[in-house]
This record gives C-alpha cells, structure tokens and sequence, in this order.
C-alpha cells in the first residue's frame, strides 16, 4: 500500500497517495521534510492552484539531486506543466509545493515549467475546490503537511 499524506488548509484535512512508484526521488524529498507547515498562496501563474514555498524544500530538491542544474532537469520524476484537480506536484526550481485545486498550467513569467507529480488526494475534491478558492479572495493561509497518523 502507497504511503499517505494528509494536507490541512482551513481546518479541513485532505488525503493525499504518495505515487512512490512514479517519482521515487521527489516522494524522498517531500517525506524528508514532513512535517511541514508554511503559508501557502495562490499561483499567479499557473491557474486553479496552491504554492508553498519553503527553504526547506529547495535543501530537499539539492540533496535528491532534482535539479541538478538550471539547464538539466530530472524529467523522469513524472515531470508535467498540466495539473489536474487533486494533484500535487513539486516545483524545484523555486522548491515549491503546488496544489492543484481545478485546472493547472505550471510555469512562470517565462512560460511553461515542469513540476512533478509525486501525490493524488481522489477524495473530497468538491471540498478541494472550495477551499482553494477561498485563498484568491482572502489572501494566504497556514496549510500544513504531515505523513498520515502522525502527529502535528
């Protein structure tokens, strides 16, 4: 069985299947960190989606060698510019987590930018969708990250 997450925005939690399977490295990276609780705003850029930015996150991205540099990225860490409602990804030019509330398109003043899927939450998307919403209108908020049963 995949290792979950549980992502906490507004009171309301949120379980997320690590996709270990299709991006080993980034799942490392994204464990490594948790728990993890950092203000998360909405994207300028990408659409119907959530960003964290975090130091922590860019240490991350080094030590798993995810960008090794600005001209090499590691496109087989199931690497996409497209997010779907539920999705998330990590972002490691800016070590960045982002979530996908509605449609997505990652990128930046630049254009496209490849982020990589390493988690799906497939329940209570409707819920996703309200709550991501809230944070165009109100600004950011605490979300808070966490390996499912533990405690934060």
């Amino acid at each position: 069985m995949a290792k979950q997450i549980e992502i906490e925005i507004r009171g309301i939690t949120f379980t997320a299947d690590m996709l270990e399977d299709k991006a080993p490295k980034t799942c490392r990276a994204i464990l490594g960190v948790l728990p993890l609780e950092a203000e998360g705003y909405h994207q300028v850029w990408s659409g119907q989606s959530l960003i964290i930015h975090s130091p922590v996150l860019i240490k991350a991205v080094e030590e798993q060698g995810l960008w090794p540099s600005s001209s090499f990225p590691d496109f087989r860490e199931n690497a996409n510019i497209i997010g779907c409602p539920g999705e998330l990804a990590l972002y490691p030019v800016g070590g960045s987590i982002c979530i996908s509330y509605g449609k997505s398109l990652y990128g930046g003043s630049i254009g496209p930018e490849p982020s990589y899927h390493f988690a799906r939450i497939s329940a209570d998307i409707d819920k996703l969708y309200e709550v991501g919403s809230t944070f165009r209108r109100e600004g950011g908020q605490k979300i808070k990250i966490r390996l499912k049963n533990s405690q934060f």
